[in-house]
């Protein structure tokens, strides 16, 4: 007879203080009953990684959260300078709202588009850019402003072409690049982009406005990085383009000057605070006299008049002096936050204009918010972007809000994402304001081949010709052939291929992601085999365990369970 446990006794069998008491003490009991505190907290992240639609809300409250405070921080730093101008503080804030609003319904209106229909809208609007570059040359109808002509002045207020042009060429190239991405050849690549990219830029350059040239050239690079450029010539085209810049900023005594004023930052000379160092040196003292926690919104001494440019290219150090060190963290985090959505944006989509369109549009607004962040703490010369969303600049607010609707609409396109909104039972009930279904990808015909071979997926074969089959004799049906007894087999009737105009089924093509490839190399993956082969180590493991001889015609012994495809997928 077996004794019982006195702890045990009045208590129901299977309780929780039976289990309790049954358990091992002990570290490895200690180990079991221990929560797993990082698990706790990287179990909500990775829920959200793999949500469908996380990329299409991170964008959402993204911009929503840059939108807020840019508008908080022009109110907090133009008061002073709106009402020394005769008017009321709000004048500033008011006209920058009213281009808020306006961006906002061209970020509803970019988020509704069919990316078809922008496509095929990028030549003429690249046109217009062009034709707006040009008039604002023309004396009498450009305005300049700090020595740039680069505004058209329409009476209540004044755009910027540049940021226009900048806009058009992102989608023009991207569209021009989408064709050639499959062609394998870096000429394809190059051209014709860079035709427009010169004409853009050269414009750009006259004005001059070396801050916008850089934003265009930025939008280039990024544009021929995700596109695939070979990076031999993708350096080449870097110092190329650092040295046009070299020369152009020295060519320019007021740009040199720019230059010798951040080397001079760097060294920490300060030695002539009033002289070209003027800006740079208030901005530092803006970022010093705000601290960790800061002086408190609307409390700047800066806006004062003592820093040039407070509500525009140097807003960040009023930022920095009104929120300090966490509110400007805050600031940077959310820009992070935008270039992680965006990038996760580009390597999900299948379409080649999707993902040229996203990751440029991310990298762009992104690295123009770094480069803007970069000279304020004096970390890079003094360009004059300005930082997206947040600075006072009416065209720069339009363009960036309705640029962040078209990444926003790359989100919805995943194929997760599209997956997700047709079968969310929300699509049945129809609104009003609703946005439309997701459309799914269908590859298009890529470039013609040109004479050299290997430039296209329509250039020369490889595996000489392809096999056809034998044209029918007769009516009757297909020509029998004989077989190697001699009977006589018929052959199957060829499948007939659809009209030419016969709309095609979507089709998804999936686009190769360099993690994934590592991953199939790793796992001893082939182009024979796929991603369905078992490491090497496995399958030798497997030919050195002896074999069981089994019957062919015996049953399982019942009670033994089956294993399931999963778990012999697991198991190797």
């Amino acid at each position: 007879m077996a004794l019982e446990n006195p702890a045990r006794r009045g208590r129901r069998p299977g309780t929780d203080a039976d289990r309790a008491a049954d358990r091992p003490t002990g570290d490895s009991g200690d180990r079991e009953t221990r929560p797993d505190l990082l698990g706790r907290i990287a179990a909500p992240l990775v829920a959200i990684n793999r949500a469908p639609l996380t990329s299409y809300h991170v964008v959402m409250v993204v911009t929503a959260l840059l939108t807020v405070i840019g508008l908080g921080m022009v109110l907090s730093s133009s008061n002073v300078l709106a009402f020394s101008g005769g008017g009321t503080p709000f004048d500033i804030f008011l006209r920058q709202a009213m281009f808020v609003g306006l961006g906002v319904i061209g970020f509803a209106a970019a988020l509704r588009m069919r990316f078809d229909l922008l496509r095929r809208l990028g030549t003429p609007m690249l046109l217009v850019s062009i034709g707006l570059l040009v008039a604002v040359l023309i004396p009498g109808i450009g305005s300049e402003i700090n020595g740039s002509r680069g505004w058209i002045n329409l009476g209540f207020f004044s755009i910027q072409p540049a940021e226009i042009a900048k806009f058009a060429f992102i989608i023009w190239a991207s569209s021009v690049v989408a064709k050639r991405i499959r062609t394998g050849y870096w000429l394809d690549l190059l051209f014709p982009a860079v035709v427009g990219f010169l004409v853009v830029a050269g414009l750009v350059v006259v004005a001059p406005d070396l801050g916008m040239a850089t934003a265009v050239t930025i939008a280039f690079l990024c544009i021929l990085w995700f596109a695939g450029y070979p990076t031999r010539h993708f350096v080449l085209v870097i110092a190329f383009g650092t040295a046009l810049f070299g020369v152009l900023a020295v060519a320019f005594a007021y740009r040199f000057e720019r230059i010798r004023t951040y080397i001079d930052t760097l060294r920490g000379d300060f030695s002539n605070p009033q002289g070209a160092a003027y800006q740079s040196y208030q901005g530092m003292l803006s970022l010093a006299d705000g601290g960790l926690f800061g002086v408190g919104l609307g409390q700047s001494s800066a806006k004062w008049f003592y820093l040039p440019e407070a509500t525009n290219d140097f807003i960040f150090a009023i930022i920095g002096e009104e929120l300090g060190w966490f509110g400007a963290a805050v600031v940077v985090s959310l820009y992070l936050t935008l270039g992680w959505a965006g990038l996760r944006i580009a390597m999900r989509s299948v379409d080649p204009f999707r993902r040229l369109l996203a990751g440029t549009i991310t990298a762009t607004i992104v690295l123009q918010a770094f480069i803007n962040i970069g000279y304020v703490v004096g970390l890079l010369p003094v360009t004059g972007l300005q930082l997206p969303l947040i600075s006072n600049g009416g065209t720069s607010a339009v363009v960036t809000l309705t640029s962040l609707g078209l990444l926003a609409n790359c989100a919805r396109h995943e194929p997760e994402a599209i997956s997700a909104i047709l079968s969310s039972p929300q699509r049945r009930r129809r609104r009003r304001f609703s946005l439309p279904d997701p459309q799914p990808y269908t590859p298009e015909r890529p470039v013609p081949a040109s004479a050299a071979p290997g430039r296209s997926s329509e250039g020369a074969r490889r595996y000489g010709e392809p096999v056809t089959r034998r044209p029918a004799s007769g009516p009757g049906g297909p020509t029998p052939r004989r077989s190697g007894g001699g009977r006589r087999v018929a052959e199957p009737a060829p499948v007939p291929r659809p009209p030419r105009g016969a709309p095609r089924a979507p089709v998804y093509e999936t686009m190769p992601i360099p993690g994934d490839a590592a991953r199939d190399r790793r796992r001893g993956a082939t182009a024979m085999t796929g991603r369905n082969a078992r490491p090497v180590r496995g399958r030798e493991e497997e030919r050195r365990q002896p074999r069981r001889a089994t019957d062919p015609g015996a049953r399982p012994t019942p009670g033994t369970p089956r294993p399931s495809p999963i778990h012999r997928g697991r198991e190797r």
